[in-house]
């Protein structure tokens, strides 16, 4: 019994609901003395106060302002539990004829001190006969609408409850998920730049290889900074860029020409974390498997008021049916799917003169914005 209390104090409603609570009931009371005044005054033609009128209502709608937070909070501290329909019921009686009971009680002490001697004893039990069974059946149907509202009330806090949580568990998934994608891209990335380096070595360009690690050391310390971050400034996510293009230039040397255009002010807007290296990574593997020098590889980065344009152009060969995105460009998509929903795209698109566009638009997100 200590402990339904305990639980009931703490599952009482805020104050704005008391605020709220004591306008209704003071309202209804209003109306109550407003009625009864005009039929006093114009169906029977007496004279009334409207005043004392109001005053003689106020115990009986205005202790509801005391009772009716007590049964909202009996309605989220007695739940419903599907083996236990019986406790349920039971409870939910026995505080009804305690809320009633109490409501009586308090009402028959207001109505019996205005008209009564305090040391009536009998009249203090006529006036809770009086106030218990004369209005009996507008009291119970007061306490269910009252009940009803609590349960409703309960009903909606536990179902906003739940949305939350589905919705927090919802995003720890997508959250799983991105980290699943980028975790593959990270050993994909590693394996084709040690393969690389891995090249100079063979070509006995030591020096040129220590370079490499070095470009390589720095994009692994970018990872590892980044492992739990999914969007990064534009400006950060270059520096990893360079560090890998720089490791490119080294092993295929006259093959690439590459060129970088940022607009300055994107470069503080946000983009997802490796977002560029796979879609750089498959524009100079299709670059390098020219038969000619200098082959473009241009990455241009813009924006407006609303979107950051990606686009990056490279050569291509017609016999190279640019099948060979492989992991890099679907975790890609399937990255900006669960980051953008629908509001980012990536197309991919044969221009004229043997050159192909990598087009990504993402929603404008700045790193000053948070």
């Amino acid at each position: 019994m200590v402990s339904y209390f305990r639980a009931l104090i703490q599952n009482l409603p805020n104050r704005f609901f008391w605020l709220a609570n004591t306008l209704f009931w003071l309202i209804l009371n209003t109306l109550a003395a407003s009625n009864a005044y005009r039929v006093r005054t114009e169906v029977y033609g007496k004279n009334a106060d409207f005043a004392e009128l109001w005053l003689q209502f106020l115990p009986f709608w205005g202790n509801w302002i005391l009772v009716a937070p007590f049964i909202i909070a009996s309605t989220a501290t007695i739940k419903l539990e599907n083996s236990n329909l019986k406790a349920f019921i039971t409870k939910n009686i026995a505080t009804t004829c305690f809320f009633l009971g109490f409501y009586w009680l308090l009402t028959a002490i207001e109505v019996h001190i205005k008209k009564h001697d305090l040391f009536d004893w009998q009249g203090w039990l006529a006036s809770f006969n009086d106030v218990a069974y004369s209005l009996l059946h507008i009291d119970f149907l007061v306490y269910l609408s009252v009940f009803g509202v609590g349960y409703a009330i309960s009903y909606y806090n536990n179902a906003k409850k739940q949305a939350d949580a589905n919705q927090q568990l919802a995003k720890q998934l997508v959250e799983v998920e991105l980290n699943s994608l980028r975790s593959q891209l990270n050993p994909h990335f590693l394996f084709n730049t040690l393969n690389t380096i891995s090249s100079l070595i063979s070509l006995d360009e030591k020096n040129t290889a220590v370079k490499a690690l070095s470009e390589l050391s720095a994009m692994l310390r970018k990872v590892l900074e980044n492992q739990q971050t999914q969007l990064i400034p534009i400006r950060d996510e270059l520096e990893f860029i360079h560090s890998y293009l720089s490791i490119q230039k080294m092993r295929f040397e006259e093959k690439l020409s590459l060129e970088i255009n940022v607009n300055d002010k994107c470069t503080e807007d946000l983009i997802p974390f490796m977002l560029l290296q796979p879609l750089v990574e498959n524009a100079v593997q299709h670059s390098s498997q020219l038969e000619t020098d200098h082959n473009a590889v241009k990455l241009i980065i813009e924006c407006d008021e609303q979107h950051i344009l990606i686009r990056l152009i490279n050569k291509f060969t017609h016999k190279d049916k640019h099948k060979g995105f492989g992991i890099g460009i679907t975790n890609t998509k399937e990255r900006l799917k669960k980051l953008y929903d629908e509001n980012a795209q990536l197309t991919l698109t044969h221009l004229s003169d043997d050159y192909f566009e990598t087009l990504v638009s993402l929603p404008r997100t700045s790193s000053n914005s948070g």
